[in-house]
């Protein structure tokens, strides 16, 4: 008899359980032979290769999604940034400048910062000629819209704003920040020409950045590939974006003040 019937007839002449002492005992006499269980039915072996193969293919989808989330995230370029470091390829000289050391020698205050927002670019600069009565000025990119948009997948800053909409905004800033009683029609005129040129070749070259934690690497390359010019940034939060924009409004509040004082002068 198997285990189980040896169990029903020992229950029926005892009327209890058999202790495990009892049970061991009538099996070594060898009452009962052990149950034997079913064999377990083996896998074919291309069930074992399909199920490998998806296991690995699982894992490979895994790996390349938590890859792809990574570097979506390590290429958010969203927050304030401030210039630290600045240098281009001149032309005339055949060789690489440090702006940022050429600003230094000449006396010139310069700060530049990056806000981003939702991936689009806003760009702040003004610099003070410490040499002649802390002559301020602010750059037009300060005040037109938003020209770029951060492309992460790429790493670009991809241009956001057409022709017809940066000269809007070009000849509003040169309305308000450099048309005086001196200034001619013709010179406002060539201006407005010299902007449009310039809006072409931003056009035609390439803006790619690199993040690398609190670090922002801007490079920007001509129509021809080249590598013309290099910007570090630094992220910066709290007080020190606070300081920042102080800082700006101020210069454009100088800014202003000398261009309503020119206005007011006689000739």
């Amino acid at each position: 008899m198997n285990q189980n019937e040896w169990l029903n007839q020992f229950r029926s002449v005892n009327g209890r359980e058999p202790s495990q002492e009892e049970l061991q005992a009538a099996f070594q006499r060898g009452e009962f032979s052990q149950t034997v269980p079913a064999a377990k039915r083996k896998m074919k072996t291309s069930t074992i290769v399909i199920i490998s193969v998806i296991s690995i293919l699982a894992a490979l989808l895994l790996i390349a999604g938590g890859g792809t989330v990574y570097y979506y995230v390590s290429g958010n370029a969203d927050g304030v940034w401030e210039n630290t470091y600045s240098y281009y390829y001149s032309s005339k000289k055949h060789r690489w400048v440090s702006a940022t050391r050429e600003n230094k020698q000449n006396n010139f205050e310069d700060e530049t910062f990056l806000d981003i927002k939702k991936n689009s670019v806003k760009t702040y600069s003004y610099y003070v000629a410490k040499n002649s009565e802390d002559f301020t000025s602010t750059s037009s990119y300060s005040h037109i819209r938003s020209m770029y948009k951060t492309n992460i997948w790429q790493r670009k800053f991809d241009l956001s704003i057409t022709q017809a909409e940066y000269m809007k905004d070009i000849r509003k800033y040169i309305n308000n920040f450099f048309k005086t009683q001196y200034t001619s029609d013709q010179d406002l005129k060539e201006l407005q020409d010299n902007y449009k040129k310039t809006y072409k070749e931003i056009k035609k070259g390439k803006v790619t950045y690199q993040r690398k934690g609190k670090q922002l690497i801007v490079k920007t390359y001509n129509k021809k590939g080249r590598l013309i010019e290099q910007d570090v940034y630094i992220k910066r939060t709290g007080k020190a974006v606070t300081k920042l924009y102080h800082n700006y409004r101020k210069a454009e509040k100088a800014e202003r003040a000398r261009l309503d004082k020119l206005n007011a002068m006689s000739y």
